[in-house]
């Protein structure tokens, strides 16, 4: 292989001084081994605004130039392009102040006039392993003190807001059954229980976001199960919280598959959940489920009023919300079933997609796999 077809490093060179500069360029041009495309400037502003862009491999800085001085030279180019290696030209071979540039963030140093062809392409390309090494070690930490924050966080929602959250909860229920309260005690504690119940799902849904956007994700107990049962048993529990909505469940096929039953009845329930509450009155939510190829395809149907088209291709993300003012009653979630829905079919190797228009109102549909996708090999 020759040189040309070898990838040029490319190399910013900041230095005021004609001669020297033309030295050093004379001196990369004599080593064989690497090629380099050197864009030389000979004050800081320009400096600046070419680091700026992407592409650039090194750095080779002049402490001294018309426009800064010393290490506040490094201190510049740090601010502006930290990630980028930095090797610091010196007038004078001072121990000190070679220390001090290494220490305010650059890779090496040369003196000037003791910068041969190999030292210098040396001392450039240690700088260049130097920062990857640097960086390397920067995105483990932040990795590590992700993960930590992670775990910390999960640990507080899971434990030390659910803890006192089921007390409420479950004294709330004890009082109830065992009676002897007036209708306006009745009341305060019925709503005692629908509002704990209603923080226990937003827990929940954090719980689930968190994981996902922070690297857990989502650890699947599949067994092989019966989605037509699921989806029975969701339709159900809706029938009888909202007693005045319509349901029409229809499902054909054999239903079953190899899928985590708790996860894709939380998806189930967000889906026809959600239907329901942008069901107007008068009008049927809509399940059906069937076998279609090598899985199992369920959907969801409401007539309600059509989600903006400008909102179709978000519906999906975290904290998004249908149309202001469309829902027949309030909403009390944090914009998050949608996005938590599609996450559980990620994790199950299916797909999640939506349609919604005037005539046809809105339909959400699933496709399972029947079974586990194969690992993909790294």
């Amino acid at each position: 292989m020759s040189m040309d077809d070898v990838k040029a490093l490319r190399l910013l060179l900041v230095e005021d001084n004609p001669g020297d500069a033309r030295l050093l360029q004379e001196e990369l041009k004599e080593v064989t081994s690497v090629r380099f495309e050197v864009h030389h400037v000979t004050r800081m502003a320009e400096a600046l605004a070419v680091v700026e862009e992407p592409g650039l491999d090194v750095v080779l800085l002049d402490l001294s130039l018309p426009d800064g001085h010393g290490l506040s030279n490094i201190e510049r180019m740090q601010q502006a392009a930290p990630a980028l290696p930095l090797v610091v030209l010196t007038g004078t071979d001072d121990e000190q102040l070679a220390m001090r540039a290494m220490h305010a963030g650059a890779q090496d140093y040369l003196v000037k006039g003791q910068a041969t062809g190999p030292l210098l392409v040396r001392a450039l390309r240690y700088a260049i392993e130097r920062k990857r090494s640097e960086e390397g070690l920067k995105r483990e930490e932040a990795a590590r003190q992700t993960a930590l924050f992670r775990e910390q966080f999960l640990g507080i929602l899971g434990h030390d807001l659910r803890n006192p959250l089921q007390a409420i909860s479950g004294n709330a229920a004890l009082l109830l059954r065992y009676g002897g309260l007036s209708e306006p005690q009745r009341k305060a504690l019925n709503r005692i229980s629908i509002s704990s119940d209603r923080m226990a799902r937003m827990i929940s849904d954090i719980l689930d976001f968190t994981r996902t956007r922070l690297g857990g994700g989502y650890t699947l107990q599949r067994t092989w199960m019966n989605v037509h049962e699921v989806l029975k048993q969701v339709v159900e529990e809706l029938e009888v919280a909202h007693p005045q909505k319509q349901f029409e469940l229809s499902v054909s096929g054999t239903g079953w598959g190899e899928w985590d039953a708790d996860r894709i009845a939380q998806a189930a329930s967000n889906l026809v959940g959600n239907a329901v509450q942008y069901s107007p009155e008068g009008s049927a939510v809509r399940v059906v489920a069937r076998d279609e190829g090598e899985g199992v395809r369920v959907e969801i149907h409401n007539q309600g009023t059509p989600i903006p088209a400008e909102r179709l291709p978000h519906i999906f993300d975290p904290f998004v919300r249908g149309q202001q003012g469309s829902r027949s009653s309030p909403r009390t979630g944090l914009g998050l079933g949608l996005y938590i829905t599609h996450e559980i079919v990620k994790a199950h190797g299916g797909t999640l997609q939506v349609r919604s228009t005037e005539a046809e109102g809105t339909c959400f549909w699933l496709k399972l796999p029947r079974h586990t996708p194969p690992a993909t090999k790294s």
